[in-house]
């Protein structure tokens, strides 16, 4: 199948709460080089009703699994949606975020500007919640990046990232065995964005953004006891992940040190549960003292200890805060 557009527009659809304000913000598009798609990982919701509402308005193409996959590998749903499509570049985008209107005209004109010499575009953002209102404006991305810069960069908490914001080309996508399968895709666009970004520049499309949600119902919102289990595995496997990619592809101002690397990922890793606000059990502070060990280099029993003092402090913020 020949295509018509270079942009494949991709949402992996799974609820129906917030999808008509993501189709709306695409149909207001000022440029209409894209081809939509749209793959429903078998929601027990309204997708298929809502999609054919707009059959007059956007060029999409639905189709519904038969299969729930997300709820076992986010990733693999991911890759199941992107396969529909065949354009050179693809979008992967989500059922509840929102592009302002001057997105997919501001990429082209950066593609063209380029001569296309990026694997990776991207967008900065805003995070909105659940009626729309925003939340905050997030540091922007330098113009260009490389990977181990952004890695660096996204490790010390200075930056925000989703896998919304990016726009990646197909064959490099195909080259690098797209998205590392972590639970949850937690981490998964950070490790691809540092991924590609280890092959050429990541480059920032000026001027309009991403309204990235934050409505209490998606995966970056969930604080449930399950979420956070899944949440601890995947910044283990990010964490150990992102170690070896950094001994290979060191930042611009130099190769870490091995200690100052443990450090980085140690307190990224700490951020992360800090964030979640989750109490550790005893089983997953055995897995953490092991993670310590092989990863940061920490004598045994560093890491249950550690997690076993985040415990203490958190049960002591919780309780005074009421």
């Amino acid at each position: 199948m020949k295509t018509k557009h270079p942009l494949a527009i991709v949402i992996p659809a799974y609820k129906a709460a917030y999808l008509p304000e993501v189709l709306d913000s695409i149909a207001a598009q000022t440029c209409r080089g894209f081809q939509l798609y749209i793959g429903d990982d078998a929601s027990g919701e309204n997708i298929g009703e809502i999609v054919r509402e707009y059959s007059n308005t956007l060029p999409a193409r639905y189709r519904r699994f038969n299969r729930n996959v997300g709820g076992v590998s986010l990733v693999q749903h991911w890759k199941r949606c992107i396969a529909m499509s065949q354009e050179p570049w693809v979008w992967l985008f989500s059922d509840d975020d929102v592009m302002d209107p001057e997105c997919v005209e501001r990429f082209h004109l950066e593609l063209k500007a380029t001569d296309g010499r990026h694997d990776l575009y991207r967008f900065n953002t805003l995070s909105i919640d659940g009626r729309g209102r925003v939340l905050s404006e997030n540091p922007p991305h330098p113009q260009n990046e490389t990977g181990s810069d952004f890695l660096v960069s996204r490790l010390r908490g200075g930056r925000t990232s989703t896998a919304q914001e990016l726009i990646f080309s197909r064959a490099a996508w195909d080259i690098r065995g797209g998205f590392p399968d972590f639970p949850l895709a937690w981490a998964s666009d950070d490790a691809f964005i540092a991924d590609l970004g280890a092959r050429k520049p990541i480059r920032v499309i000026p001027g309009p953004k991403l309204k990235w949600r934050l409505s209490g119902r998606n995966i970056s919102s969930d604080k449930s006891l399950s979420g956070a289990i899944q949440k601890l595995q995947a910044c283990r496997e990010f964490v150990e992940w992102a170690a070896d990619f950094l001994k290979k592809h060191p930042p611009t101002d130099g190769p870490l040190t091995n200690g100052d690397l443990a450090l980085l990922l140690e307190d990224w890793f700490f951020m992360q549960m800090l964030y979640r606000r989750q109490l550790v059990n005893f089983k997953s502070g055995i897995q953490i003292d092991r993670l310590a060990a092989s990863s940061w280099h920490r004598p045994r029993g560093y890491g249950f200890l550690k997690t076993m003092k985040f415990n203490y402090t958190l049960a002591f913020d919780k309780v005074f805060s009421r």
